[in-house]
């Protein structure tokens, strides 16, 4: 057992549950075992009958589920990490239950006596022995006890013990020989592999059926069905989609999910290899405990030492209490970011030598696309994380392939706000850079440190020099990504055909891309320039820049609201002033209240955005009205993707419940969040603006995976709103992109998702849905043309 208690602390095992990572396991592993306990009450009622009823069955249903699913976690996790034999675990929770039960007949019985046992019992360190004894006299003192045969003891705990396996999947019974009877065997109580991850993980990775999933040294297996695909050996959990609700399995079970399994299954099976010569820098890098191209450090910032009159100085104290509070949150999150940085190198480093390998990818209840587990090394990692990995397999660069490369390093720098030949401009006119920092990326002049996705910099570098040297004939292995513009307001753009903001984010042709950040600034910044007030000052002079209005824009079609934009400005604002301090410059506003400030503002962008895409703010709005309504109705939110993917939205109420039970004479409550029956009508509301869009780009992409696949482009690198290929690949792939976004809002996407919400709502309830908003002017034909709508 890889995990287990210390031999020499006997009573660390009651000290498992309390444990940060014991007590999440314990409360995750209760839901699941409290329905399996009810199912399992309700078939033995009515399967008794005439006939004897199960011994333990009288005292399950004298319990809470929930309390006796809690004993049992508890039980399991404290014997199942010293591989404790079934019986004896057995025994130990039948006589947790009964305990539970005595405890609560004291407090009925003698409340005074009951509050004051818990009370002591809660303050006494004291070994679990000597407390048990102690209890059990009081309990048998105030008539409290109840006596249950060994063996009804055994049975009560051998069956809840059984049902949290089956419920959870985080403990096993094996079936070993008993030590000195070779011919007889008992049932041993431990972990899954899953829980054992868990727990041994230093960080505490807190997705309970998350273990890290490594890459594939072979191809995946073909998703043809919602519970086979992915992984060869399936594991709890693992599904094509990941819903809100069971319901949503069944529904997407039953519908023709050909195309969807066909686009999902291309992007699988993209074969990948690690870009050794990426890793052997980065390794250089942290080895020599650097933090280069945004390596954390591998110290933590020094706290700040105290004044020497923090006693007596109050005002002293609480600026150093503010200066050690940062330093701490700084180095909190430096410890989670060295955590990520090691487990990739370790991955990278376990891979390094592997000719290819796969991850296998799955939906969200969305429809978007994710490779399967959330940690270690994936395609949709961030920038260091993506630079380490490298199609397994190469293409020459081709006639186009160098002008592509060219303008992804670009991007890379920045440079992405003016038209590709002025950006492979760029390109060549920083040769000498490049090929310092391809050459020297640690004693050269590391200009690659300098782009604002340092790691993907270096690899793009190390490749275009190689282009350099070999022409067209050079065989290359990295994805070039072609990024959408503002993807969600190029979808509720293309859904009303709204010429302003289709323009605006690039679905129409130009000699230049347009930036709708920038279009939303100036019209702030008019805002700001034209109002007299005092709270405008700090703004005037052109200080609404780009930079400031892009998260607030970028988040507008995702439901963000004005107040939710304080913050987005308030962030930025900070970012600006460490940046100018770096400097030695004086803070962005000149020393203004910048939350003040930040509030001020959110005004004005939120006017000037809501102007900038009013189709959007309409769609959004009509949205908002038809969620209320369906909600008012009690009825879920269906709707299909255009390749026949069911989406489902169904937010229920959730309430906390608390389960109190007892522990060795200690009264413990657990609260547990519990989704309700009910819709919950303001989340469906705030939900549906975000998850229509994000439906809609996952439907984009699994168009674009079927036309590569049809167009002989066999590697892709996908997230979202990017799309990545070979760069002697991109000419054509860059065309998809363009066609079937524009195929799949020729017919009236809107209008589709009300009839299909119509059909679901009760007789007469439809009538209260508003009026569609009307349709624009935009000629989506022109984005076949429209060159910078992916760039």
């Amino acid at each position: 057992m890889p995990w287990r208690d210390s031999e020499d602390d006997k009573t660390a095992a009651t000290d498992k549950a309390d444990s940060d990572p014991g007590r999440r396991l314990v409360v995750a592993a209760v839901l699941p075992t409290a329905d399996a306990i009810r199912a399992y009450i309700d078939r033995s009622n009515a399967n008794a009958k005439a006939g004897r009823k199960p011994l333990a069955l009288k005292w399950l249903v004298a319990s809470d589920p929930e309390q006796v699913a809690y004993l049992a976690a508890r039980v399991a996790l404290d014997n199942g990490t010293r591989g404790t034999m079934l019986q004896p675990a057995a025994l130990k929770l039948g006589d947790a239950i009964i305990h539970h039960l005595e405890m609560e007949q004291l407090q009925k019985g003698n409340k005074a006596g009951y509050d004051g046992l818990t009370k002591v019992q809660g303050r006494r360190r004291v070994s679990a022995q000597n407390r048990m004894i102690a209890v059990r006299k009081i309990l048998g003192n105030e008539g409290a006890r109840i006596e249950v045969p060994a063996a009804e003891r055994l049975q009560l705990g051998t069956l809840v013990l059984e049902l949290l396996v089956e419920a959870t999947g985080l403990f096993t019974l094996n079936l070993l020989p008993i030590p000195g009877r070779p011919n007889d065997k008992s049932y041993q109580l431990g972990l899954t592999e899953a829980a054992v991850k868990w727990l041994t993980n230093a960080e505490m990775r807190s997705a309970l059926f998350k273990p890290l999933r490594l890459p594939m040294l072979i191809r995946p297996r073909r998703w043809r069905s919602i519970n086979g695909g992915g992984y060869l050996r399936g594991s709890r959990g693992a599904r094509f989609l990941k819903p809100q609700v069971k319901q949503h399995l069944e529904i997407a079970a039953a519908a023709d999910l050909s195309q969807v399994y066909e686009a999902v299954n291309h992007v699988q099976n993209t074969s990948w290899r690690i870009n050794r010569r990426l890793y052997d820098v980065m390794r250089q890098v942290w080895d020599g405990g650097g933090s280069l191209g945004g390596l954390p450090p591998r110290r933590d910032m020094p706290v700040p030492e105290q004044p020497g009159d923090i006693d007596t100085n109050e005002d002293a104290r609480k600026d150093w209490r503010k200066r050690a509070a940062k330093v701490h949150e700084t180095n909190a999150r430096l410890a989670s970011d060295r955590y990520r940085t090691q487990q990739r190198l370790w991955i990278a480093e376990r891979f390094v030598d592997e000719e290819a390998m796969w991850f296998p990818h799955y939906l969200d209840f969305r429809g978007r696309v994710y490779p399967v587990g959330g940690a270690g090394l994936h395609p949709q990692m961030d920038d260091a994380g993506k630079a380490l990995l490298e199609f397994a397999h190469g293409l020459p660069m081709g006639a186009t392939g160098g002008y592509w490369l060219a303008v992804h390093i670009a991007n890379l720098f920045g440079v992405d706000k003016v038209s590709f030949a002025d950006r492979v401009a760029w390109t060549y006119d920083h040769s000498r850079e490049l090929i310092d920092s391809a050459l020297a990326p640690l004693d050269g002049d590391r200009f690659w440190t300098t782009a604002d996705s340092p790691w993907m910099a270096l690899a793009a570098i190390i490749d275009f020099v190689g282009f350099l040297d070999g022409g067209e004939a050079y065989v290359s292995h990295l994805p070039i990504p072609l990024d959408g513009s503002n993807s969600g307001l190029q979808h509720f753009s293309a859904l009303l055909r709204d010429p302003v903001a289709g323009s605006a984010v690039n679905l129409t042709p130009g000699a230049t891309p347009r930036d709708v950040y920038a279009v939303v600034a100036e019209r702030a910044q008019a805002i700001v320039d034209a109002d007299e007030a005092e709270d405008a000052g700090p703004w005037k002079g052109g200080k609404v820049s780009r930079a400031i209005a892009k998260r607030p824009t970028m988040t507008f079609v995702y439901s963000s609201t004005r107040f939710g934009m304080v913050d987005m400005i308030y962030e930025t604002l900070r970012e600006l002033d460490a940046g100018n301090a770096d400097r030695g410059l004086a803070p962005y506003l000149g020393g203004a209240d910048n939350y003040k400030a930040a509030n001020y503002l959110s005004y004005a962008l939120h006017s000037a955005v809501s102007e900038t895409v009013s189709a959007a703010t309409g769609a959004m709005k009509w949205l908002r009205t038809a969620a209320k309504v369906a909600s008012k109705a009690q009825v879920p939110i269906v709707w299909n993707a255009p390749d026949g993917l069911p989406i489902m939205q169904s937010y229920r109420v959730v309430y906390g419940k608390v389960v109190q039970t007892h522990w060795l004479g200690r009264k413990i409550a657990v609260t547990l969040a519990v989704d309700g029956v009910e819709i919950d009508g303001r989340r469906q509301a705030n939900g549906i603006a975000p998850n229509f869009v994000h439906s809609m780009d996952g439907a984009h992409l699994r168009a674009v995976a079927r036309g590569a696949k049809a167009a002989g482009i066999d590697h892709l690198a996908v997230i979202h709103d990017s799309f990545g290929t070979h760069a002697g690949n991109t000419d054509r792939l860059v065309q998809i992109l363009r066609d079937t976004f524009v195929e799949q809002y020729q017919p009236n996407v809107l209008e589709r998702f009300r009839d299909e919400l119509a059909a679901q709502l009760p007789p007469g309830w439809e009538e209260d849905l508003p009026p569609l908003p009307e349709m624009g002017s935009l000629n989506l034909e022109d984005t076949r043309r429209a060159e910078y709508a992916f760039a």
